[in-house]
């Protein structure tokens, strides 16, 4: 009997950890946009997951967002950072929060976190979508905004020319306001663009259209080669 429940016991251990690996919510890029030097906290914006983070936590003025858990002595006010999130539980809260606030940005609980890669110069790096490359140096991201367009001729098909993909990137400093740049695959439209004394070369979209399948947006991938002037 002892035994039986010993591999009952281990089975359900063993989906427990499958579950929670399935459930476990993905890294989401967050933008540190201010400090409550009341509560010694960080102000988080998501500007390529703010739909995702409303409907994970609720919608928050001007969609920032308090982290309860990250102290301003460790962090800069427009550096960015790959994390996992949660609503925070009641007895999480400072006493700053609840009894003496300052913003009424919505609290959110940082599970886990990352940094964000370096920027490769000279050699071709791919960036997957919504993902950003970081010059620690120049204190400046490059990010994959969004996928414009791919009308690029499918594998499988015959078309009457190659096609196009185009894509939007991101540019920013940390304490500066976005560019956004368009670049294309085709030789026709411009794959290529100097922003702060960077080169932003577009060399490929991936994965290449084939026919009668449908890439979602997040499956895509940019590959750039990044130059300093």
């Amino acid at each position: 009997m002892n035994k039986l429940m010993s591999i009952v016991f281990l089975l359900s251990f063993l989906t427990g950890c499958e579950r929670s690996s399935e459930n476990q919510s993905p890294f989401l890029t967050a933008r540190i946009v201010g400090f409550d030097r009341n509560c010694s906290t960080c102000i988080l914006e998501f500007p390529e997951n703010s739909f995702e983070v409303s409907k994970e936590i609720g919608q928050s003025p001007l969609n920032y967002y308090e982290s309860i858990n990250l102290n301003i002595g460790d962090y800069q006010i427009g550096q960015m950072l790959k994390v996992r999130i949660r609503k925070p539980d009641t007895d999480e809260f400072k006493a700053c929060k609840t009894l003496y606030p300052t913003y009424n940005y919505l609290g959110v609980f940082i599970t886990d976190m990352e940094g964000i890669n370096d920027m490769i110069f000279n050699k071709p790096v791919t960036l997957s979508y919504h993902d950003c490359l970081h010059d620690p140096l120049k204190k400046t991201y490059i990010c994959f905004d969004s996928l414009l367009t791919d009308s690029r001729c499918p594998v499988g098909f015959w078309c009457f020319w190659e096609g196009n993909a185009e894509v939007r990137l991101r540019y920013q400093a940390y304490n500066d306001k976005p560019v956004f740049f368009d670049l294309s695959t085709h030789v026709g439209f411009i794959n290529d663009t100097i922003i702060d004394r960077y080169k932003f070369t577009l060399l490929d979209v991936i994965p290449y259209p084939v026919a009668n399948h449908e890439t979602k947006p997040e499956e895509y991938k940019v590959k750039l080669l990044i130059e300093k002037q």
